[in-house]
Formats: structure tokens, sequence, C-alpha cells
């Protein structure tokens, strides 16, 4: 079977972008690539199916949400069956009201972010902040949008949703659809009912819905079915760095991926993180599950994925879209995704722009010489390799790297010098993060080592992130054996401070020059007795 899997559209209303004075390009161009990508399904004449995993619109509002629903009604009557879940930009359990574009700057408080606003009768001149104290009390009214509740959105989205079920899960708003007699698929939204049950199972799904998708499973198993499943939030982090950046809340924890694998769930779409990439859990009882990230079609990288399903086989062919630019789209670049990669960029520029002190200028002028007398016995280069870089500045390598991270398959292979010596810069930092006697810093990165997340931003050493086939329920071989990279440089760095320790300190030489490595013995025996290791999917 083929269908489309699309993420994270975060449509914004004709009616937010053109009646409010502030009409922001960003947004024009996210609007009008929702309306181009759905011109786009509506033509192609091999896809029957189309799946969207939440964050269907960008903040929630009605109009933005009635909009939506009008352009998927127009999809599906084109012919084509539609399917979607909700997520955290499509809802508030909280606020009443989201405020279009930059107006929440003005103000002090934002009481229309809670249920009880009075929209009517609010003194708006006392909330604004001294800078806009000068403004008439009509220009100080902020422009504000109503939101939606999750109860709304299961309604409004029903067509696209429960109408189309065999099964639901009304409490944590999921649903089960048979695409076909002996294929099913498991629609698993973030939100639930409960304000209280959302916070306290964020990371995972509540036990009702557990148990609700346990009995489509043993449904499933009895009646000969292949069930894959759609969700909002990955089930297995894309890569490590993601795993570090984002929160509990964010990213479900290595329990659901392990439960619903020893359910017999061993294929999940899903998006929020706007990559592209393929990753792979396997539970302790050995079961595994794959987990395919969809990007955002306008967000970094602009794009959809276009999915071959042979359930018989357990065997997926899945192929990255790209999202073509129109003349109509005020787009300075050849192509929608070079533009998004220079938006990206240029923001991250400005980010460091800003630091204080001087600091953005020396961060955006850093070479890789700066740093590669620091790494040079741990990378390893050869004197061409070295020259061939020397001059580039680490701004753009981290920046290549990121990107790398979001549109999948890097193009930094291990024999390139650009691997080599982030490789070696990472064992570098790895040797004084493990040496030093202080801070655990191995907990802040989750008991993560900086190799194990650079790596994989560097380049992608198992299935294809963007085009591929392959067999899902197991786990994949890696392309190569990736090299070692050593350093002795937190070693070194404890001998010279201790030196320096001894040379500058009124107290005992011998105690001094103990010190630095008694605490780093101690600080060694605890890790061996309690040791941070990163959570295993």
């Amino acid at each position: 079977m083929r269908f489309a899997v699309l993420s994270d559209t975060h449509y914004i209303s004709k009616s937010t972008l053109y009646n409010s004075g502030t009409e922001s390009p960003r947004d024009v161009l996210r609007h009008e690539i929702n309306l181009k990508v759905m011109e786009d399904l509506k033509a192609r004449t091999d896809i029957d199916t189309v799946f969207i995993t939440g964050d269907l619109t960008d903040a929630g509002d009605w109009d933005s949400h009635r909009e939506f629903a009008a352009i998927l009604k127009d999809l599906q009557d084109s012919g084509k069956r539609v399917c979607v879940l909700t997520a955290t930009h499509d809802f508030h359990f909280s606020r009443a009201w989201v405020s279009v574009y930059e107006q929440p700057l003005r103000f002090k408080q934002r009481p229309w972010e809670k249920p009880w606003f009075d929209r009517k009768n609010t003194d708006y001149k006392s909330l604004v902040t001294d800078e806009f104290a000068h403004l008439p009390a009509d220009d100080c009214k902020p422009l504000i949008k109503p939101v939606a509740f999750p109860d709304d959105l299961w309604e409004i989205y029903r067509p696209f949703g429960r109408d189309q079920a065999f099964s639901t899960c009304d409490s944590a708003y999921s649903y089960a659809v048979k695409l076909e007699d002996k294929l099913w698929c498991l629609m698993l939204n973030n939100n639930m009912r409960d304000v209280d049950a959302m916070m306290d199972f964020s990371a995972t799904y509540s036990p009702m819905c557990y148990h609700w998708i346990e009995g489509i499973m043993r449904q499933a198993q009895e009646e000969g079915a292949f069930v894959f499943a759609c969700t909002h939030h990955p089930l297995v982090p894309p890569v490590p760095a993601y795993k570090i950046g984002g929160t509990t809340r964010n990213m479900r924890n290595s329990y659901s991926c392990h439960t619903l694998a020893d359910l017999g769930l061993s294929l999940v779409f899903s998006g929020h993180t706007h990559f592209a990439n393929v990753a792979f859990g396997c539970s302790p009882r050995g079961n595994v599950l794959c987990n395919v990230t969809t990007p955002s079609i306008c967000y970094l990288p602009p794009a959809w994925r276009l999915v071959e399903l042979d359930p018989a086989s357990h065997r997926l062919k899945q192929q990255v879209i790209d999202v073509e630019k129109t003349d109509a789209m005020q787009v300075r670049e050849a192509t929608l995704r070079e533009h998004f990669i220079q938006e990206f960029i240029d923001d991250q520029r400005r980010n460091m722009e800003r630091l204080p002190h001087g600091l953005g200028r020396i961060v955006l002028n850093m070479r890789v010489k700066h740093l590669y007398p620091l790494c040079k016995t741990a990378a390893k280069l050869t004197k061409a390799e070295y020259a061939q870089i020397a001059e580039t500045r680490m701004f753009d390598i981290f920046m290549a790297a990121t990107v790398n991270m979001q549109t999948g398959d890097g193009q930094y292979t291990p024999d390139t010098p650009v691997y080599k010596f982030m490789m070696g810069l990472s064992a570098v930092l790895d040797s004084i993060i493990r040496t030093q006697p202080f801070y655990p810093l191995e907990k802040k990165l989750l008991g993560y080592s900086v190799s194990q997340i650079i790596e994989p931003m560097l380049y992608n050493n198992g299935v294809a992130d963007n085009d591929a086939d392959f067999v899902f329920d197991r786990l994949p071989d890696k392309r190569f054996a990736p090299p070692v990279f050593r350093s002795n440089a937190g070693v070194i760095l404890m001998a010279v401070l201790s030196v320096m320790a001894v040379l500058i300190s009124p107290a005992s030489p011998l105690v001094t020059s103990l010190a630095l490595p008694v605490l780093t013995l101690v600080k060694k025996q605890k890790n061996r007795r309690s040791p941070i290791k990163p959570e295993e999917y």
C-alpha cells in the first residue's frame, strides 16, 4: 500500500495573515506552502491515503482550525482518505485567547490566556508597559483570537478521525482505522481530556490508552492483521542532541517504545522534531520498533514522505518529497529547501551577533586552525587534510552539522577531514569531562558522551533517513565500523593544574599535589558504583 505522511503543517489562517495589519512574509510563505502541498496531493493518482501527524495549526486559534478543516475536506472530496492527529500547537488547556504576532511584547501580563478572561470589560490601558503608556486606550487593545480546546478538536476533525474509525479511545483522543482488511493503523494522539493526567503521563500514554492499544493488538493478532501507528512525538529520539535539548513532555521515554514494541507494534510514523530521520528501538525482550520521523512541510526541511508498505514481508520503501516553490512565492533561492537552510543559518548568525562582550565576533570568526592544536593527536589529519579545512569557520561546520541532523543523511563520512577533526575534538572533550573531578557534566548530557552526540550529526551510519528500502522489524547493520578516537587531554590537563597548584598554593606541596588526582579517583569510583548511562531505546 502507498500513502503520504505529513507533519507539522503549522497552518495560519488567511484572516490572521491579511487582517492583522502585521503581515509576516515568513508566515505568508508557510500559508502558501500548505495550499501548494494540498493541491499537489489532490493531483497525485498514486496516493489514496494521507496521514498528518499533528501540529496542524501554528497557534491553535479557531480561525486556523476552521480553515484547515475546510482544506482537508477539499482534499477528502478529491477521493483521498485523510487521517489526522492534533498535538500541542493545536490546543490549550489554560488559554482562552492567543495574541497575533508580536503584540504580547507590549504588555506586563496577559490575562487573555486564562479561561476566565473578560474580553469586553478589561482595562487594557493598565496592562501595557511604560514604553507604551502614551498610547490611546483603543490602541492598547491586543489583537487576540479565541483558541480551541481538546474536546473542540475531537469534533472539528471528526470527519478525518473517528468517523473513519472502527475503534476509539475517547479519553486519549485516539482511534484505529482499517486501511485494508488486514492492514490497520493506530492514530495515537498526544491530548488527554484531564489536565492532571496530561502532566502525570506526559512522557508516555495514559493507562487507559495503553489498555485500549493492547486490545487492538490482541484483536489484530486473532484476525491476522498487521498494525502500524502514527503519533506526534517520536518514540525513539532521532539523535542524542534532540533528547538533550528537548523536554520530557516533548520526548516519549523508553517505556513507551518498549511497551508498544512488546505489544507487537513494529512501525511508527511521528513528527514534532521537523527532522527527517529513521531510528530503531529494541525492548529488553528483543522486540524491535522502527520510528520514522517526518519533517515539517513549511520549516527546514520543507518536505513530506511517500511510503510504500508491504506488511507481509515487513518491508518499507520511503522517500522524502521536497515541496517545490512556485513563482508566486517570494523566495530568492533556487529551491525552498535552500531558502529554509539559509533562513536557519541567518537566524543563528544573528543570535551569535547578540552575544555580549564581543563573544559573537569571536564565535563567528573562530576557525579550525585555532582549535586543531588541542586535538591534533586524536584527529590524526594528514597535512593535506588539515590544509583543506584549516581556514574553515567553526560556525559553518556547526551549522552544516545541525542542518545534517534536521535534513538527514549527513555528508561527512569517516574519511572526510571534517569528520576526523570533529571526532578528534569530541574525544578531547570527553577525556576532560571524564577526568575533571568536580561537576558531573555526564548528568547534564544524560549519560551520552560528546562523541555520541556529535557523530550522528555528521553522518548517518544506519538506514538512510530520506530514500530507503528496508525491513523495519529488525535492527539494521551498520554501514561501516566507525573509527575510534582517543585522547589523554584530561589527564594532561589535571597534571598541569596540579603542578600549577603546587607552585602557587601556600599549603603543603604534598597535599596540594595530591588533591586533584585524589578527587579524580574518588569521582571515578563513584561513577563506577553508580554510572550515569544514557537511556536505552
